[in-house]
């Protein structure tokens, strides 16, 4: 499946147990099925900035209607935030705000039908 415009496909870079543990954690669900659920959301994210000091991405994705924030270095995805909890590191990725029009992104985000 072609995604639209600026969004990318994350669900084939390598996740670590931390990543794991933390998305179970924070977004429930079965521990067998935590992988391949994670894997599915990463598969449609959207770019929210790049920390220039260690070269780490904040990708936004969404999850059983929830945003969630993975931060992916280098093939590996280490760690996966709730939007609350990422908020208050929205400097440490370059952005002094929040997205605008967060309501449309997040729809993109879910429905493959919309476009750019």
């Amino acid at each position: 499946m072609m995604l639209p415009s600026g969004q990318r496909d994350y669900s084939a870079i390598r996740l670590t147990r931390h990543a794991l543990e933390r998305f179970q954690e924070r977004f429930g669900g079965d521990p067998v099925d935590t992988e391949s659920a994670l894997r599915a959301a990463l598969g449609r994210t959207r770019r929210l900035g790049r920390n220039a000091d260690n070269g780490a991405v904040a990708v936004l994705a969404v999850y059983r209607g929830r945003a969630l924030v993975a931060i992916l270095q280098d093939a590996s995805c280490l760690t996966v935030l709730t939007w609350p909890q990422f908020v208050p590191r929205l400097q440490e990725f370059g952005r002094t705000r929040v997205p605008r029009k967060w309501g449309r992104l997040l729809r993109r985000l879910v429905d493959p039908d919309l476009g750019p």
